[in-house]
Parts: C-alpha cells; structure tokens; sequence
C-alpha cells in the first residue's frame, strides 16, 4: 500500500511521473476490484463497499459508517505495521516510543490494537457515527507524529527510497 507514509507519498509520486495520466492509490484500488479482478470481468460489489475503498485513506470521506470502521481500522494496521517494519530495520526499539502513548495505547502491536479497536467500538455504540474517545485518538495521532520525526523522515531510511523508486520503476515499465 503505497498510500499512507512519506515512502508511500514518494512511491505514489514516482508512480506519478511514469503514469501519464498520473497514479491515485484509491482510485487503482477501485480498478483492481472493479477491471483487474476476475480475469478482467471485475467483481460485483455494491456501491457502498466501492465508496469504502475509494475513500479508505486519510483525506477519504467514507458514506457509510462501515467505511468509516475501514478508515480507522487502516490507520491503525498501518501506524503498527510501520513500527514493526521500523523496529525490524533497527531504526526505532520499541522502548523508544514515548512513555506518553504507551500509558494509553500498550507497549506492543498487540496491546496497542487491542486499546485502539476497543475505543472505538465503546464510543461508537448507540451513535450515528464511527468516534475514538479524545485520549485514545490523541495519542494514536500523537504516536503518527512520532512515527514522522523518528521513521518516515529519517535519514537512514530515507537512503533506502532512491532504491525503492528505482524498484518501482522497473515493476511498471515491466
């Protein structure tokens, strides 16, 4: 998924610059499902669930609170996912995440995606809407913006982007 960190942002940009007509993450997802799929027959999916993978990302406003749920549920599979890959590259340790998050979410994958997914389903039960209590989505947001300063903008990190690009490259020309 190229979509959600700064690397993603350089993937889609690269992507951007071979594609003459540009590359959007959301709107190739919605081709897969709706061209690629099936030997090019597509699959037959309502427009609710269509809805829900062209507005998954950030900017996305889901219709439908069960694309809502997806939008939320993606920020919380890629802000762990990314700390995993960090701590698997050896540019962040897991007791490097601030003590501040960690009180509210947990100090693993496990415990963080366990706080966050239970937040959400007991502030969104007997509402008209998808909602996270302010502390648990304060400190998953708070969390992103250390996932920014630590990964996503570090430097050891980033030497690995020219490489990836070039790697992307080669996969579209093929």
């Amino acid at each position: 998924d190229l979509g959600h960190t700064p690397f993603g942002h350089a993937g889609e940009a690269e992507l951007n610059r071979l594609c003459s007509k540009g590359f959007e993450h959301s709107a190739q997802s919605l081709r897969v499902v709706d061209v690629l799929e099936k030997k090019g027959k597509g699959l037959n999916l309502t427009w609710e669930v269509r809805d829900g993978i062209l507005n998954h990302q950030t900017q996305g406003s889901p219709s439908t609170m069960e694309g809502k749920i997806v939008r939320l549920c993606d920020k919380f599979a890629y802000i762990n996912h990314d700390i995993d890959d960090a701590i698997r590259g050896r540019i962040l340790k897991e007791e490097d995440i601030p003590d501040e998050y960690v009180k509210i979410l947990g100090s693993t994958v496990r415990e963080r995606l366990n706080t966050m997914i239970h937040d959400l389903i007991s502030n969104s039960m007997g509402y008209d809407d998808i909602l996270m209590s302010d502390q648990v989505h304060g400190a998953m947001m708070g969390l992103r913006k250390f996932m920014f300063a630590r990964v996503y903008c570090n430097e050891v990190a980033k030497t690995e982007e020219k490489k990836a690009k070039k790697i992307l490259a080669a996969l579209y020309e093929y």
